[in-house]
């Protein structure tokens, strides 16, 4: 089973949810809702490693 993360779209706020691997610096995210289009940088890159750390934490824990 991918590991996978809820990503929010700053604009209309639906969530869709990226697999780890689909998540790195530069990314180009689309929301399949309102269709904007995202690059993931800077505060939203470091805001996503905090979640996908702690979703590992998480379940290596389990």
């Amino acid at each position: 089973m991918k590991e996978k993360l809820p990503f929010s779209c700053p604009v209309c706020g639906q969530k869709k949810e990226y697999a780890f691997a689909e998540l790195f610096e530069g990314a180009i995210l689309t929301c399949p809702h309102c269709k904007l289009t995202l690059t993931l940088h800077g505060h939203m890159w470091k805001d996503v490693q905090k979640e996908i750390g702690k979703l590992k934490e998480k379940t290596s824990i389990s």
